[in-house]
């Protein structure tokens, strides 16, 4: 990948490729894997799953970075993996990979950005806080990825950043558990996921997240029963 960019910005200069396309390749590209869960506890994989997507969602809001799609990073997850190989395989110039530990109320969290390239680190952290602290942190997290790669942010991107849906960390803690069990796409999960959502909405109804998933849930729980609006209230 840093071949495709040397040469990109070289076609670029010479006047060969439009700026846009030089862009594609320029842009830093990266992908983050799905975060271990270190609990002990198999229970705790929602959080660790949902700390990754979130980071991920975040990223992906930074027009100057090209993220690699959360299903296809989570192909790898569980598996003992070559940084440098993932890499090249994705064609992405960094990875993020880490682990979350969750115990009551807290959380510690690793994380590190490896350059692609060298299978070296360019930035690792260790995080100790309250669970009350996770949005705060995953900000903490995403402007650390940032800056190691020397991204600059617009004003627009720094706040869609800060945009939470719900600032009550129990609602989110929630709404991860349904997001887990929607994602397995079947009846009984559904029916958890609709159970957990509705949880999540008793607690902060104007958890827009949390609406969407109980829409979706319901659709794929009542496909095109005639007794049920499918989601649509909901949605």
């Amino acid at each position: 990948t840093a071949d495709l960019r040397h040469l990109a910005s070289g076609l670029y200069k010479a006047g060969l490729i439009p700026a846009d396309e030089a862009a594609k390749h320029l842009r830093p590209a990266i992908a983050v894997l799905p975060f271990t869960n270190m609990s002990g506890d198999p229970e705790q994989e929602y959080f660790s799953d949902g700390v990754t997507e979130d980071i991920i969602t975040d990223l992906s809001k930074i027009s100057a970075l090209s993220v690699v799609a959360r299903n296809t990073a989570f192909t790898f997850k569980g598996q003992a993996v070559d940084v440098s190989e993932i890499a090249e395989r994705l064609g992405v110039s960094h990875v993020v990979e880490g682990s979350v530990r969750k115990a009551g109320n807290r959380l510690r969290i690793n994380a590190q950005l490896v350059d692609g390239a060298t299978g070296h680190p360019v930035w690792a952290d260790r995080f100790d806080r309250d669970l009350t602290d996770i949005f705060a942190l995953q900000d903490e997290i995403t402007q650390a990825i940032v800056a190691a790669l020397k991204v600059r942010l617009v004003p627009d991107e720094r706040a869609a950043i800060h945009a939470r849906s719900t600032d009550n960390p129990r609602a989110y803690e929630i709404y991860l558990q349904a997001r887990y069990h929607h994602l397995r796409t079947d009846r009984k999960n559904y029916q958890i996921a609709e159970r957990l959502a509705r949880q999540a909405l008793s607690i902060d109804p104007s958890f827009d997240r949390a609406w969407s998933l109980l829409a979706t849930s319901q659709a794929g729980l009542y496909g095109l029963d005639p007794t049920s609006d499918n989601g649509l209230a909901a949605a």
